[in-house]
């Protein structure tokens, strides 16, 4: 069954017994009309009788159409969307947060000494506060601006002010002196991705390759189906008319019976193989409709294709070694894979500036302001009010910024992992990574060098598999017409032309099975300089690195354990 499928796409510049019968030059075993006649058989033994559109397509066409609308290759492309999202995603970590609260508190508590007899302390609450902090991009720093605003109210007979109101603005900034300062995690994140998003771009380049040696693969073996059909009838033509000769011969006596049985056999068997023939002609044309149609096209199965492209024969045979030497380069698997190398070496450089310790400068200044209705005292502790002034809000904004209650830090934090950290043993880890990673590369470098090579020498051998089978084809030939000139005058037997007949069919199946093996060992040889076999290597599958979102932090400055100075 094997070599029955072998010989059946290998009939892709087939030609017929009957025209070889007829003198056709040996030097083209596949023309046009051929092709024109075997489309037209194939229409009418797969079209049900039912008029349908044929498409006229050529090969450039069909790789056009694939790659405009094949599922598979749009699905590829989208990864590259994704990852380019995923870029967007690591951008994130630098983008200004603003934030922003409203809201009032109630708070009763019981009294502390006799100035408030037995009734509680009631202190109500209404405040605000609103901020933007942001992570710099650049230094691994971060910054904190904002403003905050209250109104207290409270029955204490000890408050000054009731009711109060209290306002502050703050600018805080941290910055790393040591870790965090060179390579931090948002920007290790957003080097990965940028290169994930370049290895996604390779690997469209790659499957585009690819899907271009996969349709004209299905296209030539389509054509080669075709061609079979038409080689099928016409030997089933001529085994009819064997048939029809030794009938004659029979009903006069110059022929036993048995031989007009024997040929009456071999239709049968031709017969079927016609039938087989036209079911692989269909299965290859929706193979290659698979491939290049748009499934939203109504006329998706429907639609009848013609390949008009004849394959070239005899192409310059290409030096092996030139392009296997310079094949590294210009393969997308092995950019994809130093892609992969250098984001390995990223990850180095990160937890190697994750080894240092974590100092950091921080800095604030805060303004504040006071105001609202103030009680005015005299005599004793607590004193007895004796009036009030009226301090507005204007006034307290105006306390924010001028010197009336300032607030200011400056200082150093330390943090340092004692033993062996978390990231000691990632760095550990990322080294022996790039190790591996390299040795990787080493091993594909020579896979590709053995593969181009071993299909180079394909593309030698089935160059000159072409010459051998033509010189064996000849001589089918001309021992074909001899054996049916020898039966015409009485001096062979049915069974001699019908073996005639299927030699120089055989001889012509190598010459076109060689011709079409070289074809496709051209379309492979040029697909292996820049990606690897469909079905080799990685699969064309959608991958990225997982982004940690990262939120901007929020320095407040550094002071005393509780001296109150902090926001």
């Amino acid at each position: 069954m094997k070599r029955a499928l072998i010989l059946t796409t290998g009939l892709l510049l087939s030609v017929s017994p009957a025209s070889a019968q007829s003198g056709r030059p040996e030097g083209r075993p596949y023309e046009k009309v051929v092709e024109r006649e075997a489309t037209a058989d194939h229409r009418s033994l797969g079209g049900g009788g039912q008029a349908s559109q044929t498409l006229q397509l050529t090969v450039d066409e069909a790789v056009r159409r694939a790659i405009e609308h094949n599922p598979d290759l749009a699905g590829v492309r989208y990864g590259t969307q994704i990852e380019s999202e995923r870029v967007a995603q690591t951008q994130s970590a630098y983008a200004p947060v603003f934030s922003t609260a409203i809201g009032t508190s109630t708070n009763v508590t019981p009294p502390a000494n006799s100035l408030f007899g037995e009734r509680g302390v009631d202190t109500r609450d209404l405040f605000t506060s609103t901020g933007v902090r942001q992570r710099m991009p650049w230094g691994s720093g971060s910054w904190n601006v904002s403003w905050d605003a209250s109104r207290q109210t409270s029955n204490s007979p000890l408050t000054s002010f009731d009711p109060a109101l209290q306002s502050g603005f703050q600018l805080a900034i941290s910055q790393p002196l040591l870790r965090d300062r060179k390579m931090d995690l948002a920007r290790q994140q957003a080097i990965v991705a940028r290169r994930d998003l370049e290895s996604s771009e390779l690997r469209v380049r790659e499957s585009v390759v690819q899907m271009t040696a996969a349709v004209k693969q299905a296209y030539w073996t389509f054509k080669a189906t075709i061609a079979n059909v038409t080689v099928q009838q016409r030997s089933l033509e001529l085994a009819q008319e064997l048939v029809r000769q030794n009938r004659a011969r029979v009903d006069v006596g110059q022929t036993p019976p048995l031989d007009l049985l024997q040929a009456e056999a071999e239709v049968s068997q031709r017969r079927e193989n016609l039938i087989r023939a036209n079911t692989a002609a269909g299965d290859a044309e929706d193979r290659l409709r698979r491939l290049i149609m748009d499934p939203a096209d109504p006329a998706f199965w429907s639609v009848r294709l013609d390949p008009t492209d004849e394959p070239a024969v005899g192409s310059v045979l290409p030096d092996i070694g030139t392009v296997a030497a310079g094949a590294f380069d210009r393969r997308y698997d092995v950019q994809r894979a130093r892609k992969d190398l250098d984001n390995i070496t990223t990850n180095i450089d990160f937890y190697a500036d994750q080894k240092l310790p974590d100092v950091r400068l921080e800095t604030s200044y805060r303004g504040n302001g006071l105001g609202g209705t103030r009680f005015l005292r005299t005599g004793e502790f607590p004193g007895t009010v004796i009036g009030t002034s009226r301090r507005g809000y204007g006034s307290v904004l105006g306390q924010m910024f001028d010197s009336t209650y300032p607030t200011w830090s400056v200082g150093l934090t330390v943090n340092y992992t004692l033993g062996r950290s978390f990231e000691e043993a990632g760095l550990a880890r990322a080294h022996v990574e790039r190790r591996q990673a390299a040795q990787r590369i080493a091993s594909l470098q020579l896979e590709i060098a053995e593969t181009l090579r071993r299909a180079g020498r394909q593309v030698h051998s089935t160059g000159e598999r072409i010459e051998a089978s033509r010189a064996g084809a000849t001589v089918a030939r001309q021992r074909l017409d001899v054996e049916q000139r020898r039966y015409e005058v009485g001096l062979s037997t049915s069974f001699l032309v019908t073996q005639a007949q299927r030699d120089l069919l055989q001889a012509e199946v190598s010459l076109l099975q060689a011709t079409l093996d070289h074809q496709s060992a051209l379309v492979s040889f040029e697909a292996l300089q820049q990606a690897p076999g469909l079905g080799e290597g990685e699969p064309a599958s959608l991958r990225g690195a997982g982004v940690v979102p990262l939120g901007p932090g929020a320095p407040t400055g550094l002071f005393r354990a509780g001296s109150g100075g902090g926001f």
